[in-house]
C-alpha cells in the first residue's frame, strides 16, 4: 500500500510517498455475527409483557439489531420443530456474547425459563465478511 504526504520544508511543499511496511498485516475484514432463535411459545401474551417487549433497547444497547422476527416460516426442506423465529446481527461474536452474558439479559433469560413462556434453540454464527467493492 503506498501512501502520499504533503511536507513543508522551509516554505516550499513537496509530495512525499512512504509504503506501508511490508510486515504490516491488513486489518482483517469486520465479519459480523448472526443470533439465531428458534422456538415455541407456550404463553404469549406473559412472553411479550415480561420478555421481548424489552428486548430491543437491550439489543441496541450491546450493537444487535433485528434482521428478521415472525412465525411461520416457510419449510423448503425437513420438519420444522419451531413456530416463531428471531434473527439478529450483531458487529461481531464478542458483542452477541457480551449481551448473552449481561446482568440485564440474565434477568429476562430467568423471567422466560421459570415462567416456562416457551422452548427455544438459540445459536449464534458468524458472518461472512463484506464483499470487496
Amino acid at each position: 500500500m503506498k501512501l502520499s504526504h504533503l511536507i513543508c520544508v522551509g516554505g516550499a511543499m513537496a509530495l512525499a510517498s512512504c509504503a506501508t511496511p511490508p510486515d504490516a498485516a491488513p486489518a482483517p475484514p469486520e465479519t459480523g455475527a448472526y443470533m439465531v432463535v428458534l422456538g415455541t411459545v407456550h404463553d404469549r401474551e406473559a412472553f411479550m409483557a415480561g420478555y421481548a417487549s424489552q428486548l430491543g433497547p437491550l439489543y441496541e444497547k450491546y450493537g444487535g439489531s433485528y434482521v428478521a422476527i415472525g412465525r411461520g416460516a416457510e419449510v423448503l426442506e425437513g420438519e420444522p420443530g419451531f413456530e416463531s423465529h428471531v434473527i439478529s446481527r450483531w458487529p461481531n461474536m464478542e458483542a452477541a456474547r457480551a449481551f448473552w452474558a449481561s446482568p440485564e439479559y440474565e434477568v429476562l433469560k430467568k423471567a422466560r425459563i421459570d415462567g416456562e413462556w416457551g422452548t427455544f434453540e438459540v445459536f449464534l454464527v458468524e458472518a461472512l465478511p463484506a464483499p470487496a467493492n
